[in-house]
């Protein structure tokens, strides 16, 4: 996995689950009162995994939280969203959740060499 200082991959995939599995609610907005309590509980996980993108985004040093919480509300989707929005939703959470439980954030410490001796980085000046 790489490392850097956001895990943006994970945010963007856990982002658009959220707005794949509203999109089928929203898209006939007069017949959401029709819908029931079905269509508010797709409406909360979508939120909930906006909720988790933005998270994802805004404190990456807790990325572990945000990718299990995404994992969680992707496999509980399957039964009480839509088929997860029709497996899309689903499996962009699922995606999502298991790159920020992959992702570390980089270090600032040199990179070491084979040997274990710690190398410093040289320039072309520097020969």
């Amino acid at each position: 996995m790489r490392r850097g200082r956001r895990p943006v991959a994970a945010a963007g995939f856990v982002a658009a689950a959220g707005v794949e599995i509203a999109y089928f609610p929203l898209a006939q907005g007069d017949m959401l009162p029709l819908q029931g309590p079905s269509g508010a509980v797709v409406l909360l996980f979508a939120l909930a995994m906006t909720v988790c993108a933005v998270h994802l985004w805004a404190s990456p040093q807790r990325a572990k939280y945000g990718g299990a919480a995404a994992v969680t509300l992707g496999l509980l989707s399957y039964p009480l969203a839509n088929l997860g929005g029709f497996l899309v939703g689903m499996l962009f959470a699922l995606i999502g959740g298991s790159l920020a439980l992959a992702w570390q954030p980089a270090s600032d410490r040199p990179s070491t060499g084979a040997d274990g001796d710690r190398t410093a980085r040289t320039t072309g000046s520097d020969k």
